[in-house]
């Protein structure tokens, strides 16, 4: 085998992987933080979701201990997005609010009126801890890798807790013993991991409605889950008792979400969200080909939950990423999520209520049941029919973030340029030396701050075709021109400019002006800027 062949194999094992990593920018203990959080939230949704399929449609809609706890899953949504938002030390509301979910299973324990307060902690608690945990997880990802990352998280976390569960069923002290070290190991990795909101990305000119109703594609997709939870909701109540099989159900439930967390970054978000749709309604249709109706139920539920959520909370956190809605990020998933679950409740009402009617009367309301059983094939075609002439959210413009790039420019607060690289040297041929430019952005960022009398950074300077993108280190500032206004371009720079300084350490504490020890930075050009 000759050197080429080697090479061929080696681009396409390359290719493939690059399905599965590219742009995982995250660090080891910052994943590390975020699968035992979501391990944590899990074992306590798992717990909640038992809890609330013991009640009949009846009792979780119209009276008793059920409506209490839909209730509080309403309440918990719509609460939680102001909560989070308010805050700005992110990692301290997820310390503040895992120890209440352990309250609540110690209140579960005593039984009675005690166990629906418990129940209702564990509810409150959990949901503001997912909520919170997915905000930092928009922070800490991008466009092209917030999809496949969180479908990792989900995966993994979903393994490990239910795990947990099969090992710990029926011994709820056991389960406080588990969720209690691994709140110990949340807080201990804490010491070491932080995310703070600051003043500057809480500012924004629009209100959250003006966000929300502000452009045809935001209500579009909204429209989308609200349609998506009533055919979730008409389906449970179609289906009945949820009798699973295990086997399958875990399957598909684990391994799509993987699945469709990649194929979200790789082949857009509106392609993959229309296979999903394309995908549930086909199951449905095809459903009376499989006489079990156990297994039947087990695919449909194993493939819909996943796909919906999985989509549902990267689509979120994309639109909480454009411009103005940073500061309203957990409000936004609260949007989604709230829409999702008034859908799913309307399915499961209309549902009810037209079976309530039917049983009065079958022979006059015959029509009924086949009405039933097509609305959600029929609501499905439809939706994929609605998604088509949406926008693409941000991911085409995103993936295609290196043809904007021009140059880059590293310097320190003395102006000396310690590394700079031309993108485009054919487009960039007359551009004045590297000094003087970056002489230029230290005169530029001084006068600003003094003008402005501010100690607030400036970030991008926007120019007609022409993106100025800062990231502030403690010992180097790093200056990206780009050709378009791109997120992803800023959280690149900022990964960069840490890696920058944590890889010359040593070089800038002891800078003697000397900058060919900063030549290999072209190594970390190449990590993430090719």
């Amino acid at each position: 085998m000759n050197i080429d062949e080697l090479l061929k194999i080696y681009s396409r094992i390359f290719k493939f992987r690059r399905l599965f990593v590219r742009d995982l920018s995250i660090t080891p203990r910052g994943f590390l933080y975020f699968l035992i959080s979501f391990v944590f939230c899990t074992i306590s949704l798992n717990y909640i979701v038992v809890y609330i399929l013991r009640f009949s449609v009846e009792e979780l809609l119209f009276n008793g201990l059920g409506l209490i706890s839909i209730l509080s899953i309403f309440l918990t949504i719509v609460i939680a997005g102001f909560i989070v938002d308010r805050i700005k030390d992110r990692v301290r509301l997820l310390l503040i609010s895992s120890p209440v979910t352990i309250l609540g299973l110690l209140f579960v324990i005593f039984g009675n009126v005690y166990e629906i307060i418990g129940f209702s902690l564990m509810i409150f608690s959990t949901g503001v801890f997912i909520i919170d945990l997915l905000t930092i997880h928009i922070h800490e990802s991008n466009i092209l890798n917030r999809g496949r990352l969180l479908g990792y998280l989900f995966f993994l976390s979903f393994i490990i807790s239910h795990l947990i569960v099969l090992f710990t069923y029926g011994n709820t002290i056991s389960v406080i013993i588990i969720e209690a070290l691994i709140l110990v190991v949340i807080f201990l990795i804490a010491r070491n991991y932080h995310y703070k909101e600051t003043e500057e990305r809480l500012t924004s000119n629009k209100k959250f409605i003006e966000i929300i109703t502000g452009t045809y594609h935001n209500l579009g997709y909204l429209l989308v889950f609200l349609i998506l939870g009533y055919i979730i909701g008409n389906a449970f109540s179609t289906y009945g008792e949820l009798n699973i099989n295990p086997v399958i159900f875990i399957f598909l439930f684990m391994i799509l979400f993987v699945i469709f967390g990649v194929a979200l970054d790789n082949f857009g978000r509106k392609t993959t969200f229309s296979g999903g749709l394309l995908l549930i309604s086909s199951i449905i249709i095809f459903s009376g080909v499989v006489k079990n109706l156990i297994i039947s139920t087990s695919i449909f539920f194993g493939v819909a939950i996943p796909v919906i959520f999985i989509i549902l909370f990267t689509l979120s956190g994309d639109f909480a990423t454009e411009r103005n809605a940073i500061r309203y990020r957990a409000r936004m998933i609260c949007t989604f999520l709230l829409l999702f679950m008034i859908g799913l409740i309307t399915g499961v009402l209309i549902h009810y209520l037209l079976n309530r009617i039917y049983s009065s009367n079958p022979l006059l309301f015959y029509w009924i049941t086949p009405y039933l059983q097509g609305l959600s094939p029929f609501l499905l075609i439809v939706t994929l029919v609605w998604i088509i002439p949406l926008p693409e959210i941000l991911s085409y413009k995103e993936a295609d973030w290196a043809d904007s790039l021009r140059s880059i420019y590293v310097f320190n607060s003395a102006a000396v340029c310690l590394y700079t690289k031309n993108f485009k040297p054919e487009q960039n041929s007359n551009i004045p030396s590297e000094d003087l430019i970056t002489g230029g952005f230290t005169g530029i960022l001084a006068l600003i701050s003094e003008i402005t009398n501010e100690k607030r950074n400036l970030n991008i300077i926007d120019k007609e075709g022409v993106k100025i993108y800062f990231s502030y280190g403690k010992s180097v500032i790093a200056a990206l021109i780009s050709t378009k206004y791109l997120p992803v371009l800023s959280k690149k720079l900022d990964i960069f400019t840490r890696s920058f300084e944590k890889r010359f350490d040593y070089e800038l504490a002891h800078f003697t002006g000397k900058i060919n020890p900063f030549h290999d930075a072209k190594k970390l050009i190449y990590r993430y800027f090719k």
